[in-house]
């Protein structure tokens, strides 16, 4: 095989990787949405992440990976843990419970631009006319998607939903900017596991009630194999592709994919739930891509 084939061959792999990571992130809101009408969602929460953590743990000791162990790093990643793991994944789940898996879908859509805003803050990246137009667009879609109108302002179903899944999509970028250098000169999968630790702690000291009220003898089947599926493939399974194509592609291509996502959450739930988007929600998808397109395009 030429060296041109063997590009075209690894440039087919990576695709498809990202086409599955996109897939298993849009099912997500799907199997969660199912999942927390059965387990509350803070115990959800630390249930998911718990488990991904002794997953990915399990991971990097066979594959043989070192763990950080410098106090300095430990207390950084502690840090990252609280704003990408634990205000994000509760922010999350109490914001699904409450609003739609389109909404969730589209709204955190918007995490690029937050972190182009975050990183502009943070003098990494400079403000142009074109970033500038970036965000005002994504914002306009958000605000679009979330705001009530008419008769139904200020007790729209799906504000208080919406609303905390926006909190966290400015959690996340705001993890995303911060925890960059370490994760540059660390090993990424290994940091992510030591990450995913802290934020189990941090979900079970919050989430510690929620748990010791629930029953799981009162969860079906169906919801404990859809569980299975948000840990196993929406969780680990995605961080490791997500590694992977990161190694072989730039960074902005697979943000990109992140388009994928809605497309797949607002199919099945018009399928699965009869939900139908307004022509409000489509009008502010159509801005937030916008949004996310003129900010990722170089």
């Amino acid at each position: 095989m030429t060296g041109d084939g063997r590009q075209r061959r690894e440039h087919a792999v990576v695709v498809a990787a990202l086409l599955a990571v996109q897939l298993c992130f849009g099912l997500h809101y799907l199997a969660a949405k199912l999942v927390l009408a059965e387990i509350p969602p803070r115990a959800w929460a630390a249930i998911r992440i718990t488990a991904a953590a002794l997953i990915l743990l399990a991971i990097v000791r066979l594959a043989r990976r070192r763990l950080p162990t410098a106090r300095a790093d430990l207390r950084r990643l502690a840090l990252y843990a609280l704003f990408g793991v634990v205000i994000n994944q509760l922010c999350f789940v109490e914001g699904l419970k409450r609003t739609t898996p389109t909404h969730s879908a589209l709204i955190n859509t918007s995490i690029p631009v937050f972190a182009l805003i975050f990183a502009v803050a943070a003098g990494r990246e400079r403000f142009t006319g074109r970033k500038a137009l970036a965000v005002a667009v994504a914002l306009a879609g958000v605000l679009l998607v979330i705001w009530p109108f008419g008769r139904t302002a200020f007790s729209s179903q799906t504000l208080t939903g919406d609303l905390l899944t926006l909190a966290n999509s400015i959690s996340f970028a705001l993890f995303l900017v911060i925890s960059r250098d370490l994760l540059v000169r660390t090993d990424p999968l290994a940091a992510t596991t030591v990450l995913m630790g802290f934020g189990a702690l941090g979900i079970l000291a919050v989430a510690w009630p929620a748990l010791l009220g629930f029953d799981p003898a009162t969860v079906s089947a169906r919801a404990w194999w859809l569980a299975a599926f948000v840990v196993v493939f929406a969780t680990v399974l995605t961080y490791v592709l997500n590694y992977w194509a990161l190694a072989r592609v730039p960074s902005s291509v697979v943000a990109l994919f992140i388009y994928v996502q809605p497309v797949i959450a607002a199919t099945l739930s018009a399928l699965l739930f009869g939900e139908r988007p307004a022509p409000r929600v489509l009008a502010g998808a159509a801005l937030i891509f916008a949004g996310v397109f003129l900010a990722l395009r170089r």
